[in-house]
């Protein structure tokens, strides 16, 4: 993250005192947080727990001065952590939930004594689950027992409900979510932000030169080597089809997590292609940061193979309506242009550099023989000169234009 000093985070504005809960997961999302919110006239707090503060790459003592964050104790319950930061709550211009899982009971003994807002992660599961369970005829056993135990028993519907109760408003990581919602009525309009605080920003890096001679064009494939969200197998089956009609070698980087038993047929599958025209990389341990960011470096486009039809825990999921996928990160991010699944349509400036495959294997080998060969991903490129509401600072000034609308008084608490 930058390390801005005051003076260039807005100093003649007045400060938004933003207190960000964060007691599950998505530290990488925190990061993006604390990235945007470090260019404008903000004081952030996190609320968190050990296993993310662990993952967030922040020099707390060089950011003390806007920048704070309270861990919960390995034996301390979430109730009394909750009691020990009333202080830090009650402080808050804002309060900012990134992430509810659990807990939903406990979070309704936060004071609620200036706006709330949620990021909704799973749309189907937290705002109408009832009519949204995963092949319910197929996996009715077990669907029975999460509700008899989890909704009946421990009541974690009616929880939600009335934490959601105190919630001001609502926030979908893009438009076609946004959009979506509001057609289904699942949430007040009145209560729906607009998406001003994606779930990425456009990265610093300028896309690559066109290059005169290609010696090999590297793809890559980010996230976990699984085919429960992304269909390895079409991929596979497409270049079966295509890499002997290539005209400079292809080579494929799995930027995930590759160890199980299922990552391990994946990855025995694409080596059996290995030849003069083809090669792959991959990894059988967790992918750091630094290793993600040096291999996707060199990496020409992003191939997006997304199972469209998805779920979260019992329920049942559809990306680029309920639920966004992470590749929509990576092509700002890194600046990569994609070959993405037809199904997942992805609005707004990103999709200028966005190409769409039907699922088959014939589409996606057509696709990759165009890309390769002719070089069409590099007409994509300057599409990330046009992207300028996604740029950090740009995406900084609408929050913090946003916050000052949403705080009744405008922003004027200090920090605990």
């Amino acid at each position: 993250m930058s390390n801005a000093c005051a003076c260039g985070r807005g100093q003649d504005k007045r400060p938004v005192h933003i207190v960000i809960i964060e007691l599950h997961h998505h530290s990488e999302l925190i990061q993006n947080l604390i990235r945007v919110l470090d260019l404008e006239r903000f004081e952030m707090s996190l609320i968190t727990v050990p296993e993310v503060l662990e993952k967030v790459d922040v020099v707390w003592a060089d950011e003390a001065d806007w920048l704070s964050a309270f861990c919960k104790g390995e034996d301390e319950t979430v109730v009394s952590f909750i009691e020990r930061m009333r202080p830090v709550f009650e402080s808050a211009d804002l309060l900012y939930f990134n992430t509810v899982r659990h807990f939903w009971d406990e979070l309704c003994n936060i004071p609620f004594s200036a706006p709330a807002i949620i990021r909704i992660h799973n749309a189907h599961a937290d705002l109408a689950p009832a009519s949204h369970f995963d092949r319910p005829l197929l996996k009715f056993p077990a669907i029975f027992s999460h509700v008899l135990r989890r909704v009946w028993i421990a009541g974690e519907w009616r929880q939600r409900t009335r934490f959601f109760s105190h919630i001001s408003y609502f926030m979908f990581p893009n438009q076609a979510i946004t959009d979506y919602v509001s057609e289904q009525g699942w949430v007040s309009k009145g209560r729906i932000l607009p998406p001003v605080m994606p779930f990425g920003f456009l990265g610093d890096r300028d896309h690559p030169v066109k290059k005169a001679q290609r010696e090999r064009v590297t793809i890559a494939i980010t996230g976990k080597v699984t085919n429960a969200k992304k269909d390895y197998h079409l991929v596979y089956q497409a270049l079966k089809q295509c890499i002997s009609k290539l005209k400079v070698p292809l080579r494929l980087v799995l930027l995930g997590k590759a160890a199980d038993r299922q990552a391990a047929r994946i990855v025995a599958d694409f080596k059996s292609l290995e030849s003069g025209k083809f090669s792959l990389d991959y990894s059988n341990n967790y992918v750091s940061s630094d290793e993600f960011d040096k291999k996707v470096f060199d990496v020409d486009f992003l191939l997006a193979p997304i199972k469209v039809q998805t779920h979260f825990r019992k329920y049942r999921e559809v990306y680029g309506k309920s639920k966004m996928s992470g590749i929509e990160n990576d092509i700002l991010l890194y600046r990569k242009p994609s070959l993405v699944t037809s199904g997942y349509v992805i609005s707004g400036d990103i999709d200028k550099a966005v190409e769409y495959f039907e699922p088959t294997p014939e589409s996606l080998a057509e696709s990759l023989i165009s890309w390769v060969n002719h070089g069409e991903y590099q007409n994509l490129g300057a599409a990330f000169n046009e992207m300028n509401n996604y740029r950090p600072e740009i995406v900084a000034e609408s929050f913090y234009g946003l916050c000052e609308k949403l705080i009744p008084s405008g922003p004027a608490k200090s920090k605990h």
